[in-house]
């Protein structure tokens, strides 16, 4: 699990283009798979996030459609998508719920300055969702 900027480093991909080439981050995924991950590589990036199985489907999450003025700080929202993308792995939920899960994390975290004091529970990252959507 990394962002586009040390999937880049990693695989020699520019990978900080506007708006992002996902043809490109799923190559840079399928170059970390060939290269020995074994299971999935999950790339995060602020339009949202990819993972791509070895043995398995490409999955595609679009972060959420954020107001002006929502961001308070972006510090700790990498770590946040982790941890929400790691607790549905936790959980057993299938790959596409536990990106939703991980971006919503994410944009809960960009609420507060610090790295963590925007973060919450669970239900309450579902809830900021289902309230703001996800970028078409």
């Amino acid at each position: 699990m990394l962002n586009e900027i040390e999937a880049g480093s990693a695989t020699g991909l520019d990978l900080r283009a506007v708006p992002m080439d996902l043809g490109l981050v799923q190559a840079a995924a399928q170059a970390l798979l060939d290269a020995g991950v074994r299971r999935e590589v999950v790339i995060h990036f602020e339009a949202g996030a990819m993972v791509l199985e070895k043995e398995g489907p490409v999955h595609y999450q679009r972060s959420l459609n954020l107001p002006q003025g929502f961001i308070a700080g972006a510090t700790g929202a990498g770590d946040a998508f982790a941890a929400g993308y790691l607790h549905g792995t936790h959980e057993g939920w299938p790959v596409a719920e536990r990106l939703k899960l991980g971006v919503c994390a994410a944009a809960m975290c960009l609420t507060h300055s610090t790295p963590s004091q925007g973060l919450g529970r669970v239900d309450e990252c579902w809830e900021l969702g289902e309230r703001l959507g996800f970028r078409e």
